[in-house]
């Protein structure tokens, strides 16, 4: 009985001394379209996540909410419209896919209103970060590390086409979480 007793009080300390922060970032937009700011916040009130964006010069502001978790948010011109896109790592289901886990999400920003571009069922494995990086020509991809298997990674490289995300290479495979995620840093 007292074993059990320790376990619980031990897993209690663990939770509560655990630094689960939600997640929050906010990005700096100035292109032709739009200057401002982005900012992903958590809203503990109503339990809800929420994506906003500032106009600097017009003083106006858009907003949506999700109660899914968001672990991700970078910027950058994807589908090479000129604009500045917001890319929304977030965990929960589709309508296409019922488990919940980690997807890409990316919305643009048309006439100030925050607009859904591509809403991800997945990639081609199972996400697990990303990171938005300048190719060759100056255009923006998307590099993803991804699950191979229950303890190997791998990193893919997408670029838009015409309607979403487009796998385009491998880029490496067969890495252990650490050095998949510094390889990924390293590779923006």
């Amino acid at each position: 009985m007292k074993r059990i007793t320790l376990l619980i009080v031990l897993h209690c300390f663990y939770i509560g001394c655990s630094d689960n922060k939600p997640f929050s970032k906010t990005i700096k937009i100035n292109d032709s379209y739009f200057t401002g700011e982005v900012v992903v916040e958590k809203i503990e009130k109503i339990k809800k996540y929420k994506l906003t964006i500032f106009n600097s010069i017009t003083k106006e502001s858009d907003r949506i909410y999700t109660p899914y978790e968001i672990f991700q948010m970078e910027c950058g011109d994807v589908n090479r419209d000129g604009k500045t896109d917001i890319c929304i790592g977030i965990i929960k289901p589709t309508p296409f896919d019922s488990i919940i886990k980690k997807r890409l999400f990316i919305f643009q920003i048309d006439r100030g209103y925050i607009r859904p571009l591509w809403l991800s069922s997945r990639l081609v494995r199972p996400l697990e970060e990303f990171a938005m990086c300048k190719d060759k020509d100056g255009t923006y991809i998307i590099r993803a590390m991804e699950k191979q298997t229950k303890n190997l990674y791998c990193i893919d490289q997408y670029k838009w086409e015409s309607f979403g995300m487009s796998f385009v290479k491998n880029c490496e495979d067969s890495l252990s979480y650490s050095k998949a995620h510094s390889l990924l840093n390293k590779m923006n």
